[in-house]
């Protein structure tokens, strides 16, 4: 896959095809956390969520193997139980066991009438979270205590509406690297797992 096929790219198949053995678990299982949490309001099992809340938190080194295994397991519970299967697939996505996981799954996460919508909004979020083609190399004297601040705040929240002014305070510390600055002004979507906020806060 070519840099301009990547920014480009309204599938997001290619797209994780590009990225194997170039991604972290980590990484991809955000990526599916993000596309269940977008559908969160049609998620109508409450072993479902509490399934995606552990896979996020072991996808940050907060929840043990066991803990995800068994959040997986009630889940599977839950099949036909939400508005249409594709939500039961994306969650099967987020929680699945290392071993197996396949974040291919997330692709069948849409509604029938809404699949290219979703493709697109799912290629978007790709683009949020990796970095492909430019690594940024972090410059210390960046991390001043309002960009640390902000970047911590923002995703520890999950809310990413103060991006610009992340891109400001970066500036203000000496930062002109465009793909850095563009990425924090651009209009997102932004979610946990965002390439830029991950280099500020040391996160793989």
């Amino acid at each position: 896959m070519s840099e301009a096929e990547w920014l480009t790219a309204i599938d997001p198949k290619p797209m994780l095809e590009f990225l194997q053995g170039k991604a972290s678990d980590r990484k991809l299982r955000l990526f599916a956390v993000a596309c269940c949490r977008a559908l969160w309001g049609e998620i109508r099992d409450e072993r479902s969520k509490v399934a995606v809340e552990i896979a996020e938190k072991y996808a940050e080194g907060l929840a043990t193997l066991d803990e995800l295994v068994a959040a997986h397991g009630a889940h599977e519970r839950t099949f036909r139980r939400h508005a249409h299967d594709g939500i039961y697939y994306a969650i099967e996505a987020a929680t699945e066991h290392p071993a197996g996981f396949d974040p291919y799954y997330i692709l069948a996460s849409a509604s029938p009438e809404l699949i290219g919508e979703e493709r697109r909004w799912q290629a978007s979020v790709l683009r949020d979270i990796f970095n492909a083609f430019h690594p940024a190399p972090l410059d210390p004297s960046w991390l001043t205590s309002t960009v640390t601040t902000l970047a911590r705040q923002m995703y520890e929240s999950r809310d990413f509406s103060p991006m610009p002014i992340l891109a400001d305070a970066l500036q203000d510390a000496g930062c002109e690297n465009p793909d850095i600055l563009s990425h924090c002004r651009s209009e997102g979507p932004h979610v946990r797992g965002c390439w830029v906020v991950d280099l500020l806060l040391d996160k793989k």
